[in-house]
């Protein structure tokens, strides 16, 4: 099987022509995973201990101090600070969010909210995007479409992407799983582009 994160295959699934090859060359190329040269690991992992213990807002302040990578310095405060936003004066509460996976022929894709969060008495089970690329419609339809129909879940839960630089909070999608024959497609050319190479 061929393991790729949920935001490599929809990168993928939203470039065309020749920029699809350039994609799949670029991931199979890539160095393993390891959590040190993950660039967003600290922030993520401090929004989620932010909520699983209950912490108050300095937790992020502590976070901002104990940076010395000069590209986090740059990049982290005005995020926490979208962040921050984010929250306002918002009731949440902590749940644990569903996980699972998306598998079609050799290629299995991630499928990982990272935060679960009952918001104003409505549970949302939300996938983190930091980047400075502001997500497409058809990127966030895609993506919630997948958590809604691959994830066993709750009837209550609902399946969300926080944008967070833009403060952007997507909810809904308008596709049916009608439309994951479209995602099939593109996982079996994913999958005769990585066999090439």
């Amino acid at each position: 099987m061929t393991n790729i994160s949920l935001t490599d295959f929809m990168e993928f699934v939203t470039k065309t022509g020749p920029t699809k090859y350039t994609k799949v060359k670029q991931i199979k190329s890539r160095d393993k995973y390891h959590p040190a040269l993950d660039f967003w690991k600290p922030l993520r992992d401090a929004i989620i201990e932010f909520h699983t213990e209950e912490k108050n807002r300095t937790h992020f302040d502590n976070l901002l101090q104990s940076l010395s990578d000069k590209n986090k310095v740059k990049s982290y405060p005005e995020l926490v600070n979208r962040y921050k936003s984010f929250l306002g004066r918002k009731t949440i509460k902590w749940f644990t969010p569903p996980k699972g996976e998306w598998k079609h022929n050799d290629l299995r894709i991630k499928l990982n909210p990272e935060l679960g969060l009952t918001i104003n008495d409505k549970k949302f089970a939300i996938k983190l995007y930091f980047k400075s690329e502001q997500l497409s419609q058809m990127k966030v339809d895609l993506i919630i479409l997948l958590l809604n129909e691959k994830l066993k879940k709750p009837k209550d839960v609902n399946f969300a992407v926080l944008d967070v630089k833009h403060k952007k909070f997507f909810s809904s999608t308008k596709l049916t799983e009608s439309h994951l024959s479209l995602l099939e497609g593109e996982a079996l050319s994913f999958m005769q582009v990585w066999m090439g190479f």
